[in-house]
């Protein structure tokens, strides 16, 4: 089955991913339960249970059925009691439980936490750590799956007649036949594009000027370098390894924030000449 390459397809638009997460996923998906101390308590004895349970962080009461008064940190608790090292909640590190969780990557570009509200009380935390959960890869590998449909249409619609097989050598091309003839077995249509993997479209789209001019690449060796971290990061999400090995959450955020931006590129641009 051939697609025009011009045609919008239901689901593939960045604004439904976002709405899919801005509206059946939240906050609450990652949420931890904030756990307290009794503000009375020894600091040094609450660093060590702290330590124990691998907690940087914890709230603090005036009695267990209280509200949370503030916060404390393993690396003050040196001295006194534990209300000598409250700190007080802000606006900064406050967001309601309710929040989209996609919106909560760009929060936790440049905090390592932030408290969860739910009915004006402080509930819940999440941390970086979080991040590696279900629900944020789902996330990330959708953002990367509708980025390769999107570079599969650009492909079939600047290398008409698969003209792009020329860019690649037999073995990637024989590879991807193996993949169509075994899908085609379980009676799925579709063209030997589909069956490409990301590293052979990643390839495709820099080596093609208007393509590179689509999607603002500033060279082929930029848009290769962006796409090949792109590539990384989805490799560890298709085999559940650990998403920051090797890099950090302020990169693999802002990664996320390029592959929106070329999803809506490549979007203004199939309206355009539609």
């Amino acid at each position: 089955m051939s697609r025009r390459p011009g045609r919008r397809h239901v689901g593939t638009r960045v604004s439904e991913l976002r709405r899919l997460f801005e509206i059946g996923i939240t906050a609450q998906a990652i949420e931890e339960p904030l756990q307290c101390c009794d503000s009375n308590d020894l600091a040094c004895e609450t660093a060590e249970k702290m330590l124990k349970l691998h907690f940087d962080v914890i709230g603090v009461k005036d009695s267990k059925d209280g509200p949370v008064l503030g916060y404390i940190r393993d690396c003050d608790l040196d001295h006194g009691r534990c209300r000598e090292h409250i700190r007080m909640f802000d606006l900064s590190n406050l967001i309601s439980n309710s929040t989209p969780l996609i919106n909560v990557l760009p929060i936790l570009r440049d905090r390592p936490r932030v408290f969860i509200l739910s009915e004006n009380t402080v509930t819940g935390i999440i941390t970086r750590a979080d991040l590696q959960k279900p629900p944020v890869r789902i996330l990330l590998f959708g953002l990367v799956s509708l980025l390769e449909i999107h570079l599969s249409r650009l492909i079939q619609k600047y290398y008409p007649r698969d003209s792009w097989k020329t860019k690649l050598t037999k073995e990637r091309i024989a590879y991807a036949e193996k993949i169509m003839n075994e899908r085609m077995a379980r009676n799925e249509s579709l063209d030997l594009l589909d069956c490409l993997q990301f590293c052979d479209k990643g390839k495709l789209a820099t080596a093609h000027p208007e393509i590179q001019q689509i999607l603002h690449f500033e060279s082929r060796k930029s848009g290769s370098k962006l796409l090949k971290s792109i590539e990384k990061v989805r490799d560890k999400l298709a085999h559940s390894q650990d998403i920051v090995g090797g890099t950090t959450w302020e990169e693999i955020i802002d990664l996320a924030g390029k592959i929106e931006e070329l999803i809506l590129l490549s979007e203004r641009y199939a309206d355009a000449t539609a």
